[in-house]
């Protein structure tokens, strides 16, 4: 499933290449919009909302995609896809885009956005409020930090990748449940850091700038041993979890107890080469910059 910067950084590009134009041929194979159209319309803007994305148009309609675990949006006519996965196909003036295998797709009023997404948390890659963000995920309670990462009425946009890596990097079992985290507001600092740092740039690397070798620290499913300690990386298949999403852990660095806190020295060294670093105060378990503002992409591919 896309995590949060992905959408962030798929708006991004959707408004670099199409913004203002209009729609020169449109063709939708979902049951939902057999009929529809959007053919002589501009594309207004283009957002997201955790892993929501939100394609405006000049008729005052949304268009709202939900990729889930499968889908994707591809900037090209992807005529080696049969027309069935092929669920959108909108032309621009410039280029076309197609969305394969997209299981959630919708036609809203733009003026009803807010009332559609409202249950989600804080938006971790929009306007953020950490405050509000620690809060929630602290009333997850007894359950699993992952399982509470994941979940997007708490906080909205940790997808899998950063439910596994961030714990790893902080040192705490993803099992480890979150009122045993004396200090949870560091772990979702942490995420948030990470998630903000590659929504603006990209790659969506958690292990820094090339000097470790991979993209993850325990998820890639290449790593054999902990890169820390040396320990088996202990890895667990979807319906092993109570989240139901495959998990790596080191069972030497990420041990189960009554009581936990971030190790911050590991968290400074594992990104020590990683920009998060520097828009992570992790003395005062927050961010050190605004987050009044969705983040900004930088690095458009």
């Amino acid at each position: 499933m896309p995590e949060g910067d992905t959408i962030r950084r798929l708006a991004a590009t959707i408004e670099h290449r199409f913004l203002g134009q209009a729609v020169t041929s449109c063709v939708f194979r979902h049951p939902a919009l057999a009929t529809a159209s959007l053919a002589d319309l501009c594309l207004e803007s283009a957002d997201a909302r955790g892993k929501h994305l939100l394609i405006r148009f000049s008729d005052g309609r949304t268009l709202h995609i939900h990729l889930l675990m499968q889908g994707r949006v591809t900037f090209r006519r992807a005529s080696d896809v049969p027309d069935w996965r092929r669920r959108f196909e909108i032309a621009f003036e410039s280029g076309v885009m197609t969305g394969i295998d997209v299981p959630k797709i919708e036609l809203i009023k733009t003026s009803t956005e807010a009332q559609i997404l409202d249950f989600l948390g804080p938006d971790l890659c929009g306007s953020y409020d950490h405050a509000v963000a620690t809060e929630r995920l602290r009333s997850a309670k007894d359950r699993p930090l992952s399982e509470a990462l994941l979940d997007q009425r708490l906080i909205a946009g940790f997808g899998n990748i950063y439910a596994v890596e961030t714990p790893f990097i902080c040192g705490i079992s993803p099992f480890q449940t979150v009122e045993t985290i004396e200090d949870i507001n560091r772990v979702v600092a942490v995420g948030a850091a990470l998630i903000r740092t590659n929504a603006r740039r990209g790659p969506q690397r958690t292990t820094g700038q090339n000097r470790v070798p991979g993209d993850h620290w325990v998820l890639s499913n290449d790593r054999r041993r902990c890169l820390i300690c040396g320990s088996k990386v202990r890895r667990y298949r979807g319906e092993q979890t109570p989240w139901r999403r495959r998990t790596a852990v080191c069972p030497t660095c990420q041990a189960i107890s009554d009581k936990r806190t971030v190790d911050q020295a590991r968290v400074r060294h594992l990104l020590r080469s990683h920009p998060a670093l520097t828009i992570l105060d992790l003395d005062d378990a927050t961010l050190s910059v605004s987050t009044v503002e969705p983040v900004e992409v930088e690095r458009i591919g």
